[in-house]
Protein backbone atom coordinates (compact mmCIF):
# COMPACT_ATOMS: atom_id res chain seq x y z
CA UNK A 1 0.00 0.00 0.00
CA UNK A 2 1.17 3.52 -0.82
CA UNK A 3 2.30 5.92 1.90
CA UNK A 4 2.30 9.00 -0.35
CA UNK A 5 0.08 10.22 -3.16
CA UNK A 6 1.35 11.49 -6.50
CA UNK A 7 0.68 14.93 -7.97
CA UNK A 8 -1.81 13.37 -10.41
CA UNK A 9 -3.64 11.59 -7.60
CA UNK A 10 -3.81 14.78 -5.55
CA UNK A 11 -5.15 16.65 -8.58
CA UNK A 12 -7.92 14.08 -8.95
CA UNK A 13 -8.70 14.28 -5.23
CA UNK A 14 -8.81 18.09 -5.13
CA UNK A 15 -11.26 18.19 -8.04
CA UNK A 16 -13.54 15.49 -6.60
CA UNK A 17 -16.30 17.33 -4.71
CA UNK A 18 -17.41 14.10 -3.04
CA UNK A 19 -14.01 13.74 -1.40
CA UNK A 20 -12.69 17.28 -0.99
CA UNK A 21 -14.90 19.76 0.88
CA UNK A 22 -14.69 23.55 1.06
CA UNK A 23 -13.08 23.37 4.51
CA UNK A 24 -10.32 21.12 3.19
CA UNK A 25 -9.48 23.64 0.46
CA UNK A 26 -9.61 26.49 2.99
CA UNK A 27 -7.09 24.68 5.22
CA UNK A 28 -4.72 24.14 2.29
CA UNK A 29 -5.09 27.72 1.07
CA UNK A 30 -4.44 29.08 4.54
CA UNK A 31 -1.22 27.08 4.77
CA UNK A 32 -0.18 27.88 1.20
CA UNK A 33 -0.39 31.60 1.96
CA UNK A 34 2.54 31.39 4.39
CA UNK A 35 6.20 31.58 3.40
CA UNK A 36 7.40 28.05 2.71
CA UNK A 37 3.80 26.80 2.99
CA UNK A 38 4.35 26.16 6.69
CA UNK A 39 2.75 27.60 9.82
CA UNK A 40 1.44 26.51 13.22
CA UNK A 41 -1.64 24.36 12.77
CA UNK A 42 -3.39 26.53 15.34
CA UNK A 43 -2.56 29.60 13.21
CA UNK A 44 -4.57 28.20 10.30
CA UNK A 45 -7.48 27.52 12.63
CA UNK A 46 -7.30 31.10 13.88
CA UNK A 47 -7.35 32.48 10.33
CA UNK A 48 -10.36 30.33 9.52
CA UNK A 49 -12.28 31.87 12.40
CA UNK A 50 -11.97 29.22 15.11
CA UNK A 51 -11.60 30.43 18.69
CA UNK A 52 -10.71 28.90 22.03
CA UNK A 53 -7.59 27.39 23.56
CA UNK A 54 -6.89 24.97 20.71
CA UNK A 55 -7.89 26.40 17.34
CA UNK A 56 -6.32 23.41 15.56
CA UNK A 57 -8.76 20.87 17.02
CA UNK A 58 -11.53 21.40 14.42
CA UNK A 59 -8.91 21.12 11.68
CA UNK A 60 -7.54 17.87 13.08
CA UNK A 61 -11.06 16.42 13.14
CA UNK A 62 -11.69 17.41 9.53
CA UNK A 63 -8.29 16.18 8.36
CA UNK A 64 -9.08 12.79 9.90
CA UNK A 65 -12.44 12.64 8.10
CA UNK A 66 -10.84 13.80 4.86
CA UNK A 67 -8.10 11.15 5.05
CA UNK A 68 -10.73 8.44 5.55
CA UNK A 69 -12.71 9.69 2.53
CA UNK A 70 -9.53 9.53 0.44
CA UNK A 71 -8.79 6.02 1.72
CA UNK A 72 -12.09 4.85 0.24
CA UNK A 73 -10.65 5.47 -3.22
CA UNK A 74 -6.88 5.02 -2.78
CA UNK A 75 -4.86 2.42 -0.93
CA UNK A 76 -3.03 4.30 1.79
CA UNK A 77 -0.81 3.04 4.57
CA UNK A 78 -1.35 5.66 7.29
CA UNK A 79 1.51 6.28 9.73
CA UNK A 80 0.74 4.54 13.02
CA UNK A 81 1.28 6.25 16.37
CA UNK A 82 2.66 4.45 19.41
CA UNK A 83 -0.91 4.55 20.79
CA UNK A 84 -1.99 2.41 17.81
CA UNK A 85 -3.90 5.34 16.35
CA UNK A 86 -3.01 6.90 13.00
CA UNK A 87 -1.38 10.20 12.03
CA UNK A 88 -3.97 11.24 9.47
CA UNK A 89 -2.35 14.66 9.01
CA UNK A 90 0.79 12.87 7.82
CA UNK A 91 -0.90 12.25 4.46
CA UNK A 92 -1.15 16.00 3.79
CA UNK A 93 1.64 17.64 5.74
CA UNK A 94 5.13 17.36 7.07
CA UNK A 95 4.82 18.10 10.77
CA UNK A 96 7.07 18.92 13.72
CA UNK A 97 7.09 20.58 17.12
CA UNK A 98 8.37 24.13 17.58
CA UNK A 99 7.29 24.87 21.12
CA UNK A 100 4.69 25.95 21.92
CA UNK A 101 3.31 25.17 18.45
CA UNK A 102 2.95 22.20 16.14
CA UNK A 103 3.97 23.12 12.60
CA UNK A 104 2.29 21.89 9.42
CA UNK A 105 3.91 22.16 6.00
CA UNK A 106 2.17 21.17 2.77
CA UNK A 107 3.68 18.09 1.18
CA UNK A 108 5.38 19.00 -2.14
CA UNK A 109 3.03 16.85 -4.23
CA UNK A 110 -0.05 18.46 -2.68
CA UNK A 111 1.44 21.94 -3.13
CA UNK A 112 2.05 21.30 -6.83
CA UNK A 113 -1.44 19.86 -7.28
CA UNK A 114 -2.96 22.99 -5.72
CA UNK A 115 -0.95 25.10 -8.16
CA UNK A 116 -1.92 22.99 -11.17
CA UNK A 117 -5.62 23.15 -10.28
CA UNK A 118 -5.53 26.89 -9.51
CA UNK A 119 -6.73 26.27 -5.96
CA UNK A 120 -3.95 28.03 -4.04
CA UNK A 121 -6.12 31.05 -3.21
CA UNK A 122 -3.02 33.18 -3.74
CA UNK A 123 -3.48 36.93 -4.17
CA UNK A 124 -0.97 39.53 -5.28
CA UNK A 125 -0.63 43.01 -3.81
CA UNK A 126 1.43 44.99 -6.32
CA UNK A 127 1.55 48.09 -4.14
CA UNK A 128 3.72 46.29 -1.58
CA UNK A 129 7.33 45.13 -1.87
CA UNK A 130 7.49 41.46 -3.01
CA UNK A 131 8.91 39.09 -0.42
CA UNK A 132 11.29 37.53 -2.95
CA UNK A 133 13.20 40.83 -3.19
CA UNK A 134 14.51 40.45 0.37
CA UNK A 135 18.02 39.55 -0.71
CA UNK A 136 18.46 42.84 -2.61
CA UNK A 137 17.54 45.04 0.33
CA UNK A 138 19.55 46.49 3.19
CA UNK A 139 19.38 44.83 6.60
CA UNK A 140 17.03 47.49 7.93
CA UNK A 141 14.60 47.02 5.07
CA UNK A 142 14.80 43.24 5.41
CA UNK A 143 13.28 43.60 8.86
CA UNK A 144 10.36 45.48 7.36
CA UNK A 145 9.77 42.81 4.75
CA UNK A 146 9.86 40.03 7.32
CA UNK A 147 7.02 41.79 9.11
CA UNK A 148 5.24 42.07 5.76
CA UNK A 149 5.14 38.29 5.37
CA UNK A 150 2.22 38.51 7.81
CA UNK A 151 0.96 41.84 6.50
CA UNK A 152 0.75 40.40 2.97
CA UNK A 153 -0.86 37.13 4.00
CA UNK A 154 -4.28 37.16 2.27
CA UNK A 155 -6.05 35.25 5.04
CA UNK A 156 -4.64 37.48 7.79
CA UNK A 157 -5.39 40.63 5.74
CA UNK A 158 -8.95 39.54 5.15
CA UNK A 159 -9.63 38.90 8.83
CA UNK A 160 -8.02 42.20 9.83
CA UNK A 161 -9.95 44.27 7.29
CA UNK A 162 -13.25 42.51 7.97
CA UNK A 163 -12.94 43.53 11.61
CA UNK A 164 -11.38 47.01 11.40
CA UNK A 165 -12.81 48.00 7.97
CA UNK A 166 -10.68 49.34 5.06
CA UNK A 167 -10.08 52.73 6.68
CA UNK A 168 -6.68 53.99 7.84
CA UNK A 169 -6.31 53.42 11.57
CA UNK A 170 -3.93 56.39 11.79
CA UNK A 171 -5.39 59.20 9.66
CA UNK A 172 -8.85 57.71 8.96
CA UNK A 173 -8.43 58.01 5.19
CA UNK A 174 -11.11 56.05 3.31
CA UNK A 175 -10.13 55.14 -0.27
CA UNK A 176 -13.70 54.35 -1.29
CA UNK A 177 -14.95 57.79 -0.17
CA UNK A 178 -12.14 59.50 -2.08
CA UNK A 179 -11.97 57.35 -5.23
CA UNK A 180 -15.35 55.62 -5.36
CA UNK A 181 -15.46 52.03 -6.63
CA UNK A 182 -11.82 52.29 -7.72
CA UNK A 183 -10.72 52.56 -4.09
CA UNK A 184 -13.21 50.11 -2.58
CA UNK A 185 -11.49 47.73 -0.17
CA UNK A 186 -8.00 49.13 -0.87
CA UNK A 187 -5.75 49.43 2.20
CA UNK A 188 -2.39 48.29 3.55
CA UNK A 189 -2.09 46.24 6.72
CA UNK A 190 0.45 47.03 9.45
CA UNK A 191 1.84 44.65 12.05
CA UNK A 192 1.82 46.12 15.57
CA UNK A 193 4.55 43.83 16.94
CA UNK A 194 8.14 44.78 15.96
CA UNK A 195 9.92 41.94 14.20
CA UNK A 196 12.67 42.04 16.86
CA UNK A 197 10.04 40.97 19.39
CA UNK A 198 8.82 38.05 17.30
CA UNK A 199 10.24 34.64 18.10
CA UNK A 200 11.31 31.93 15.69
CA UNK A 201 7.76 30.63 15.53
CA UNK A 202 4.97 33.14 15.83
CA UNK A 203 1.20 33.00 15.61
CA UNK A 204 -0.43 36.20 14.39
CA UNK A 205 -3.84 37.27 15.61
CA UNK A 206 -5.28 39.21 12.65
CA UNK A 207 -7.53 41.33 14.86
CA UNK A 208 -5.21 42.08 17.78
CA UNK A 209 -1.86 42.17 15.95
CA UNK A 210 -2.74 43.88 12.66
CA UNK A 211 -4.26 47.25 11.72
CA UNK A 212 -5.36 48.69 8.36
CA UNK A 213 -3.34 51.75 7.35
CA UNK A 214 -3.04 53.84 4.19
CA UNK A 215 0.23 53.53 2.21
CA UNK A 216 1.43 56.97 3.38
CA UNK A 217 0.95 56.21 7.07
CA UNK A 218 2.40 52.73 6.56
CA UNK A 219 5.58 54.24 5.12
CA UNK A 220 5.81 56.77 7.96
CA UNK A 221 5.31 54.07 10.61
CA UNK A 222 8.38 52.32 9.20
CA UNK A 223 10.56 55.45 9.03
CA UNK A 224 12.18 54.32 12.28
CA UNK A 225 13.46 50.98 13.51
CA UNK A 226 11.63 49.77 15.52
CA UNK A 227 8.60 51.32 13.79
CA UNK A 228 6.58 54.14 15.31
CA UNK A 229 3.63 53.05 17.37
CA UNK A 230 0.31 53.97 15.79
CA UNK A 231 -0.60 56.28 18.69
CA UNK A 232 2.75 58.08 18.32
CA UNK A 233 2.07 58.79 14.65
CA UNK A 234 -1.47 59.95 15.44
CA UNK A 235 -0.03 62.49 17.91
CA UNK A 236 2.48 63.74 15.32
CA UNK A 237 -0.32 64.29 12.82
CA UNK A 238 -2.42 66.20 15.35
CA UNK A 239 0.45 68.60 16.11
CA UNK A 240 1.14 69.52 12.48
Amino acid sequence: MATELTILQWTEILLDENVTKDLDIAIFQGLYSFDGQKAPASQIGLLLGYTGKNTSSPLNLEIGRYAKRIAEHYEINFTERSTRKFKYWDLFFNGWDEEPFFIWQLRPELKEALEETGLTGEEQYPEEIPIDEQTTLTEGLKRTILVNTYERNPKARQKCIEHWKPVCYVCEFDFEKKYGDLGKGFIHVHHLVPVSDIGRTYQVDPINDLRPVCPNCHAMLHKTNPPFKIEELKIKIKHL
